[in-house]
């Protein structure tokens, strides 16, 4: 539901904000209206003041009367008695203020007055006084509020952006005070509506109590984060105390207004909130002042300077009036110029909207540039081919007549309707060309790189083309490549102004992926803006801000990060926004898809040079092994070795040392693959080195296991079985270091032979000597003996099922009749069968050797 919330206020986020500030705007108009004609109070440049004459009856006395002012004029002094205006008799201040309102300004009313010695009428000229702090506030919000929508228009998403919105709206409802001015002493609709009543009350005391605030929390993200923003304590304080100030504020008017239906505590609270207000004001223009000393370049303190002396000037006016205003001017009847500097406090968001406009700040002026200039060409490029059409459509008339001027002016209109639209794209490029260099350049060169990004041949020269792209054609100072390493670890292949070459980020926890994600799920623009590098960069954060970093690209391939743009300012010395960014990110997408293809190049090429390599290695080894079998006198041979991969760790040999005697070898190494074939190849070496002539098989393998120990990985072993044929003495020597059993077929019936013996490699000396064990066989006629591998019984079926020992041993007994090469193919050929389709996960050897005598 949160998502669905969250996805539908995204989607229609522009709409709310423009349906939101339509109200506002609405309730500003409504505050002016309600300043210069409900609230505005009649003037007579005096003050008036109620003396009691009796328990329950007042007179209405004349104090302050100013020289020379239209009171003083009527010939009305200090102390004189209000009877009358225009007749109607003026028991109360406020009944002679609701009838003098009536009477409008310039006009005359009449006064019965009496000076203690007798009564007179005279004739004063009206005057109107409207509220300057009422003003004052209503002139601030609602030209706050129309810069506030465009910044937040031009970027929904910043923060900066939108917190500078949310104060023209709590400005607004704030302002919204002026509704109540003078309360019931005005002739005011509002108070005749309880509710309304109610509604406003509430609405202005929300905007007075985030008001100050978000003033405060504004101030100490621009034009430069504050060191107090970071700490979480004063976070939380400014979050939680306009909630706090709110409802103690509502509390208390319940409590000592509403349920009493008095209201002379009313003016206490409402002040209350004013006094915050001010307070907040002069804050912010603390913190301003800091963030302003903070900046480095000529070119961001100008853009903040203008701001800086308009909200002094603002705070001034606002502190002149609320002290010394009164002091020196007195009464405000009759003095009230002295009181309309507080109309000063308004300059702040014009200096704003002039900054923005000006200096690039906060990242609209492209967007009020480009409304202004595009929206001006289209209008007048339109109104031309309206009195195009309208002068072709006289001439049309004329020439055919008036009855078929509908259809051909139809005619017309549909032609030049098309015309229009060609001709209004070609003017808009011309207009960019012209007011925007940088834009149309970069668009030129960004169609350039698509056409011949696909050319480009290396990851070194697409990683040139890509910073060639960004530096050359915009011309900016700071720029990063960050490619994402096979440990998840982002670092930079190329830069140009970043001082920190080592400059790393690792997204542990994955919030850069995540949140551009969400962007992308939510349909917002996948950048990561300096304000959010606390947020998604973690402790990272300050390298990049270090490095003068303003905006993040990602590169996405394939739904996954693979690397990060990094850019500081424009050439312009603004930062990136609006069409640059989708500029941006059409030209980091292109690029994410060069490196890709250029990835991929790579990886295909090593691919072919491995597989090149392990071909060779696969030849290699294949000379290794016996290519023919030597030709032995009563003994018959036939051997073959499967590896699993493209090289094995298998091994086999006939090793002949004389007419009457042969070794016979077959080894296995603890792996697969080139590590293996290496260990295998040098097994060989050394079985072949002392495989001669007076040496037995444990001898030779006492000797090698010590020759090999010292040079094979402490997790590498191998099996070998290692047998001494002698024809002349009719006998079999066979030693076993941890291989497969020996299976013999006689008279067609198997055994196995196990002698004990340790793997090679194991162990350097006593250990690997002491277990092993060396067996002497007799041989008789057509004894068959199968020297394998583990790979031949550890085969494995689609259905996980193992070869075993029992099928290869049936399948001897079997075939024990024919050739030592007809056993060895049936052996093969069975081993496929079995298999299927199933992968083979070790390598197979297998060796027949049968005595023919």
């Amino acid at each position: 539901m949160i998502g669905f919330i969250k996805k539908t206020w995204i989607s229609n986020r522009s709409r709310i904000i423009i349906a939101t500030t339509v109200v506002l705007f609405v309730i500003g108009l409504t505050n002016f209206f309600f300043i210069f004609d409900v609230t505005a109070q009649s003037n007579d440049e005096c003050l008036w003041t109620e003396k009691k004459i009796a328990p329950d009856s007042l007179k209405v006395i004349f104090q302050s009367v100013k020289n020379h002012g239209v009171t003083w004029n009527a010939g009305i002094r200090d102390n004189n008695e209000l009877i009358a205006i225009d007749g109607i008799r003026t028991r109360t201040t406020l009944v002679a203020s609701q009838v003098l309102d009536k009477v409008p300004a310039g006009d005359y009313a009449t006064y019965t007055v009496s000076d203690g010695e007798k009564v007179f009428e005279t004739h004063v000229l009206v005057k109107k006084l409207i509220n300057f702090g009422g003003l004052a506030l209503g002139l601030l919000s609602f030209l706050w509020l129309i810069v506030g929508f465009v910044v937040v228009m031009a970027k929904p998403d910043g923060k900066t952006q939108r917190l500078f919105y949310k104060i023209g709206v709590a400005a607004i409802l704030y302002s919204m005070s002026n509704l109540l001015y003078r309360g019931a002493q005005a002739v005011n609709p509002v108070f005749g509506n309880r509710a309304l009543l109610f509604v406003i009350d509430t609405l202005w005391t929300l905007g007075g109590s985030f008001l100050g605030f978000l003033l405060i929390k504004f101030f100490c993200l621009f034009p430069r984060e504050n060191i107090l923003i970071k700490k979480k304590w004063f976070n939380y304080l400014l979050n939680i105390s306009p909630i706090t100030l709110f409802t103690l504020t509502t509390i208390l008017k319940i409590i000592m207004v509403y349920r009493k239906e008095t209201f002379n505590q009313y003016n206490i609270i409402g002040n209350g909130i004013g006094i915050i207000v001010n307070v907040c004001f002069v804050l912010g223009l603390v913190f301003l002042s800091f963030n302003y000393a903070k900046l480095e370049t000529k070119q961001e303190r100008n853009s903040i300077f203008v701001i800086l002396v308009a909200y002094l000037i603002g705070v001034l006016s606002l502190v002149y009036t609320s002290t010394l205003a009164s002091a020196i001017a007195g009464l405000i009847f009759n003095n009230p110029a002295y009181f309309t500097p507080i109309i000063l406090i308004a300059l702040i968001p014009v200096a704003f909207g002039y900054s923005i406009f000006r200096y690039s700040l906060m990242d609209v002026s492209m967007v009020v540039r480009n409304t202004i200039v595009y929206g001006v060409a289209t209008v007048a490029l339109a109104a031309i081919y309206f009195l195009l059409i309208y002068y072709i459509g006289l001439g049309v008339s004329s020439a055919f007549g008036t009855e078929y001027q509908g259809i051909i002016a139809g005619i017309v209109f549909v032609l030049f309707a098309f015309v229009f639209q060609s001709t209004k794209d070609r003017f808009q490029v011309f207009l960019t060309e012209k007011f925007y260099p940088e834009q149309y350049a970069f668009q030129k060169r960004l169609l350039k790189f698509s056409g011949e990004i696909a050319s480009v041949v290396g990851k070194k020269n697409i990683f040139n083309s890509i910073q060639e792209l960004f530096v050359q054609t915009l011309r900016i100072e700071t720029f990063g490549l960050m490619l994402r390493d096979p440990d998840g670890k982002f670092r930079l292949v190329r830069y140009q102004g970043i001082l920190n070459s080592r400059l790393n980020l690792t997204d542990e926890r994955s919030l850069l992926e995540n949140y551009c994600f969400e962007c992308n799920k939510f349909g917002k623009k996948e950048v990561i803006e300096r304000q959010d590098f606390k947020e998604l960069l973690g402790f990272s954060a300050d390298k990049f801000l270090a490095e003068k970093i303003y905006t993040i690209v990602p590169l996405f391939m394939k739904s996954k990060l693979t690397g990060l743009l990094l850019f500081g300012l424009k050439y312009s010395g603004s930062q990136f926004a609006g069409k640059d960014i989708d500029l941006l990110l059409s030209a980091a997408n292109q690029a994410a898809v060069s490196i890709e293809n250029a990835r991929l190049y790579e990886s295909e090429t090593e691919k072919q040079k491995l597989e090149h390599d392990l071909e060779n290695a696969r030849h290699i080894q294949e000379t290794l092994l016996p290519k023919v079998l030597p030709k032995f006198d009563k003994l018959d041979f036939a051997g073959k070795m499967i590896p699993a991969m493209h090289v094995g760790g298998d091994y086999y040999d006939i090793i002949k040392v004389s007419d009457k005697k042969l070794f016979v070898v077959v080894g296995d190494v603890s792996g697969k693959g080139l590590s293996a074939s290496f260990y295998m190849s040098k097994l060989q070496t050394m079985i072949r080195l002392y495989c001669t002539e007076g040496r037995t098989p444990f001898d030779i393998l006492v000797e090698v296991n010590k020759r090999i120990y010292d040079d094979i990985e402490k997790n590498w072993f191998i099996t070998v079985v290692l047998s001494l044929f002698d024809v002349e003495e009719k006998t079999v020597k066979i030693c076993r270091a941890g291989h497969t059993p020996i299976i013999r077929i006689r008279n067609k019936k198997s055994e196995y032979f196990q002698p004990s013996g340790i793997g090679i490699g194991l162990d350097k000396g006593e250990i690997f000597q002491s277990s092993l064990e060396e067996i002497m066989l007799q041989l008789e006629p057509n004894d068959l003996f199968c020297f394998y591998s583990d790979g031949v019984t550890e085969t494995m079926n689609p259905g996980n099922e193992l070869y075993g020992i029992e099928r290869l041993n049936n399948l001897l007994i079997d075939n024990s009749k024919g050739k030592c090469s007809e056993i060895q193919k049936e052996i093969i050929n069975d081993l496929k069968y079995f298999q299927n389709k199933a992968n083979q996960y070790d390598d197979i050897t297998v060796l027949i050797t049968k005595n023919l005598a």
